[in-house]
């Protein structure tokens, strides 16, 4: 029916109602209903659909990154023997044997597929980083001449950020991934709609804001309080809607072939959703695109100092190493390039069958390389037994993928040595060198 308002309006309304009470004539005294406005009741419903698309595209990227997570830890086993072969096959030739050349094309495009496997890593929120405390306005300074050389001169890059912005907790390396991937789509979308140079320019800002209630009303997975806002900007060709509901999904490109992943705002996300930040995005077709994140800061203020491993003269050594790992590939690899550094190896297939050599060995290992995901004990249960058998044997982790064993939300346990797959001969030897050296109260 139509009713009037408290202003005098009249407005179309849904009244239902139910009689409570009667009187001697049998005329309703008393009812109780509802009076709901119309035009009320439409946007919440329309609220509510855009609340339930929102919900079905969390859970598709959900979905989308455990299965990328998954892909990317047992490629990145694969990569390790690939690549490793590859490498100890180049130091044993010469530059002007005819497999060489083969050779190094395979480890270049082995290298290649890496960086793939860490974006897919990225994307799924299964990168081990190791966040500090960061003046974000400082990382930007700092990545600013890197970017002008990066997009070419042409384009205009402006730089606004506010003054005495709060820390934030953050791995460095993440930062400049995601402002390289975003810089470089900006500068890509520039490109494509003109070649004017004063019609090029991109904005990175940056400042504090609080989220309060009402932003969480209008974006429901956000927390209320205090961010760092980190915006980039661009003036190119912009997305339609269709379009910018897939940017973050991997492997999806406007881009001609050969010319991009599909992985770059993928790593982006999932980089942002790691550290508990969301980012919006808002593109118009022909006017440009901005990408807004909200990134939570640090209830602390001073950065801690950052202990930096020791540098060895020599990465050779005759220490005695076990080496745990249930791919046989793997472990063959991982043998045969410390084994060129000097090294007695040991080996097990497994948890229990490094426990069975530890304790029947009559000299503890000065090291013990261990796998994370293994069946029957996992590494992190391995190195604490191993601890209470030898307390001054290392312990250095290896893994393709992170769990909740040494990480947490992916960032690692103080203290605790690690390597990520694939490594490299140079990279394994350089860490049990530094792990070995290094003065600690814990083993891991």
């Amino acid at each position: 029916c139509r009713v009037k308002d408290s202003q005098d309006m009249f407005r179309w309304v849904f009244i239902t109602g139910q009689v409570m009470e009667r009187d001697h004539l049998n005329r309703p005294v008393q009812i109780l209903g509802t009076l709901v406005d119309i035009q009320t009741l439409k946007h919440t419903e329309a609220k509510n659909e855009q609340l339930q698309a929102q919900l079905i595209q969390a859970q598709k990227m959900e979905s989308i990154g455990t299965l990328a997570g998954g892909i990317a830890h047992d490629f990145n086993n694969l990569l390790t023997v690939i690549n490793g072969h590859s490498e100890i096959a180049l130091i044993g030739l010469k530059n002007n044997d005819k497999l060489h050349k083969h050779l190094d094309e395979i480890y270049a495009a082995g290298k290649r597929a890496a960086r793939l496997t860490g974006q897919l890593l990225a994307f799924s929120r299964k990168q081990i980083h190791q966040p500090q405390l960061l003046k974000i306005n400082k990382n930007i300074e700092e990545l600013a001449n890197m970017l002008h050389h990066l997009i070419g001169e042409d384009i205009d890059v402006q730089i606004l950020c506010e003054e005495n912005l709060p820390m934030i907790l953050a791995d460095p390396g993440q930062i400049e991934q995601i402002l390289m991937n975003l810089v470089i789509n900006a500068r890509d979308a520039i490109n494509e709609k003109t070649e004017i140079a004063s019609e090029k320019k991109i904005t990175i800002e940056a400042q504090h804001i609080i989220l309060d209630d009402s932003y969480r009303q209008e974006h429901p997975y956000a927390s209320e309080g205090s961010y760092v806002l980190l915006s980039v900007s661009d003036n190119g060709k912009g997305m339609n809607e269709n379009t910018r509901t897939q940017i973050f999904e991997p492997f999806f490109t406007t881009k001609d072939k050969g010319k991009g992943t599909g992985l770059g705002l993928a790593t982006v996300y999932g980089i942002v959703k790691q550290n508990k930040g969301h980012i919006i995005v808002y593109s118009e077709v022909d006017q440009g695109t901005t990408f807004k994140i909200y990134w939570p800061t640090s209830a602390e203020n001073s950065p801690a100092i950052i202990e930096k491993e020791p540098l060895a003269e020599s990465l050779n050594g005759k220490e005695h190493i076990l080496i745990v790992e249930d791919d046989i590939f793997v472990r063959d690899f991982a043998k045969a390039a410390l084994i060129g550094y000097g090294y007695e190896i040991l080996e097990a297939i497994n948890g229990l069958d490094a426990l069975e050599i530890v304790q029947k060995n009559p000299s503890w290992p000065d090291m013990v390389i261990t796998d994370l995901i293994m069946p029957h004990i996992n590494g992190r249960e391995l190195a604490e037994k191993i601890s209470h058998l030898a307390a001054n044997c290392k312990i250095l982790f290896a893994s393709g993928y992170t769990d909740n064993h040494i990480v947490h939300n992916g960032a690692l346990d103080k203290g605790v040595h690690f390597i990520h797959k694939p490594y490299s001969v140079q990279q394994l030897a350089k860490k049990v060198r530094s792990v070995l050296d290094m003065e600690s109260d814990s083993p891991i």
